[in-house]
């Protein structure tokens, strides 16, 4: 970047933040592109990649008035990388779930039981034996079970990334 569109977009973002739409739309017309192109690198899916930098420019426009950037073309690019990432963060733990879902559906449902009650409501094994009157060992067994076929099951989510990353990226 130059010093000349240093100054130049420091003056747009001044104008911006005193809700100047010419302003807005200059500075999108000079960074869209090259912010979807970004996006769209990371990700490998042009609709998704077009609605984070447009989720961007809409927040920008909302917070201008409280915008405080010293570099505009740093900030705009690092809000893009923020974006994809957490996207994907995003998409990583639904499919986590779904995972964690899948599995909890092929145990018996006594063991689903006493996993959730352990793990989702936070029940002490000792209380969980109480209430449903078997040894505190037995409680202990199940969740080792419950907690074996999750992680057997994560293991795909794993493969399925690394293949992911391997293929795709």
């Amino acid at each position: 970047m130059s010093l000349k569109n240093f100054h130049t977009n420091e003056l747009l973002v001044a104008h911006l933040k005193k809700g100047n739409q010419k302003a807005f739309k200059t500075l999108f017309d000079e960074y869209w592109e090259a912010m979807f192109c970004k996006a769209n690198s990371i990700l490998r899916n042009r609709d998704v990649a077009q609605d984070i930098v447009q989720e961007i420019w809409i927040n920008l426009w909302n917070q201008r008035e409280n915008l405080e950037v010293s570099n505009f073309e740093a900030y705009i690019f690092r809000s893009v990388s923020y974006g994809c990432y957490k996207y994907l963060r995003d998409i990583k733990l639904e499919a986590t779930q779904l995972i964690i879902d899948k599995a909890l559906k092929e145990l018996s449902p006594r063991c689903r039981q006493i996993y959730k009650l352990s793990r989702l409501e936070d029940v002490t094994n000792k209380e969980i034996a109480l209430r449903l009157g078997i040894s505190k060992r037995s409680v202990e067994n199940q969740v080792s079970i419950a907690l074996k076929v999750i992680r057997h099951h994560l293991g795909y989510l794993q493969t399925f990334i690394f293949f992911y990353l391997l293929f795709f990226r």
